[in-house]
């Protein structure tokens, strides 16, 4: 577990991480987060006030950064990692602000439908995911409460 400190901006409730914590939080590198802040996969606040440039992170950038390194760590390209946040994003927006109060259980899988396409993100579909095992495809299971739940494993105070 990690001792967070939590950092909270002036005008807003809601609490922040800096890029340390969000790359121990996350077991991401800070040159990952680097990446996906210049490739806008997941944009952190920035704040310019006082000395430097300070990057914060909020719980739904930690929940988004947790899902790219789970994705990323089952051997699937950045590409269909990034499609697959921005479907999650599309669909399930409650999810993705507020990951940590989000109880529904909700299930996705990643599907390669067809052999010339490539892996989708779809609503999990037991039927789909056995025909498809069956006939040899790749099924990658997203369940959302269980992401929730590690996340919010991590950002307990030791």
């Amino acid at each position: 577990m990690y001792l967070i400190s939590f950092c909270t901006m002036d005008c807003m409730e809601e609490k922040f991480f800096t890029s340390t914590e969000a790359a121990k939080i996350t077991q991401c590198s800070r040159r990952q987060l680097q990446y996906w802040r210049e490739r806008k996969v997941v944009v952190p606040t920035v704040n310019t006030t006082g000395k430097g440039r300070n990057v914060y992170y909020s719980v739904s950038d930690l929940w988004a950064l947790s899902l790219m390194q789970y994705l990323l760590s089952m051997g699937l390209s950045f590409e269909v990692c990034q499609s697959t946040l921005d479907f999650l994003r599309l669909v399930e927006p409650v999810l993705v602000e507020n990951p940590l109060n989000y109880k529904a259980k909700k299930r996705f899988m990643l599907w390669q439908s067809g052999e010339n396409e490539g892996l989708r993100c779809v609503e999990f579909n037991e039927e789909k995911a056995i025909t498809a095992i069956q006939n040899g495809q790749a099924i990658i299971p997203l369940w959302m409460e269980t992401l929730g739940e590690r996340l919010e494993k991590k950002l307990q105070v030791v």
